[in-house]
């Protein structure tokens, strides 16, 4: 019995939990602990919540919270039990939502990342309809959009698909569009991703070609 009650107390929190993990993605260095943690705090909220809710507008009550609740559970009682549970599952799912916005706003005016990683961060904020490259151990480089990329992993489980890829002729030093619309790209092959500056919605601090040193620049004005 007690083992159902803690089943009913943590589950109720996975749709909380997905949903902040959709806002902030999630660590893969994070412990079984604290995420269960999390689920069981989203739980708990989203309980108290529509508690407060059902007292309200005279709603179901969850007696599934205590041993003598689930003893004393009837089955024409089945009914207001889903209902209940429902409102818990809705209640912890907005309180998820409420926490992973909030994360987001905060980091916004704090200047700070909501991720949990540099990788997550790049790949869901700098790489948004942005072309990019993709350098490869081999000393290939390849140009195009990143569609789907492994995040919240190991930094060897970063596999990467890129859309339309150009390659990088050695020789003549220009892009070239390959036949292929889509090109898997294992963690273990990448080098390095780079950005593309785009002028019309990228904002920079210095200009392309110029040292970002003032004093460097104003040297190379005096010598001409």
């Amino acid at each position: 019995m007690g083992v159902l009650i803690a089943a009913f107390a943590v589950l109720p929190g996975l749709p909380g939990e997905r949903l902040y993990s959709f806002f902030v993605g999630s660590n893969w260095r994070e412990d079984r602990w604290s995420r269960t943690l999390r689920l069981l705090t989203f739980s708990l909220f989203g309980l108290a919540g529509y508690a407060l809710v059902a007292m309200h507008i005279g709603a179901p009550l969850p007696q599934y919270i205590s041993s003598k609740g689930f003893e004393q559970l009837a089955p024409n009682q089945f009914g207001a039990f889903a209902a209940a549970f429902l409102g818990h599952v809705c209640g912890a799912a907005f309180f998820g939502l409420l926490a992973g916005v909030g994360t987001r706003v905060l980091a916004r005016v704090s200047a700070r990342s909501a991720y949990a990683s540099a990788w997550d961060h790049f790949i869901k904020s700098s790489v948004k309809n942005h072309w990019v490259t993709v350098g490869l151990n081999n000393g290939e480089v390849y140009a195009g959009y990143i569609g789907p990329a492994d995040v919240s992993v190991a930094a060897a489980e970063r596999d990467v698909i890129l859309l339309e890829p150009a390659l990088l002729d050695q020789t003549t030093m220009r892009y070239r569009s390959l036949q292929y619309q889509s090109l898997f790209l294992l963690a273990s092959t990448i080098a390095s991703v780079a950005v593309i500056f785009d002028a019309a919605t990228d904002k920079r601090m210095t200009r392309i070609g110029e040292s970002p040193f003032a004093e460097e620049n104003n040297d190379a004005i005096g010598q001409d």
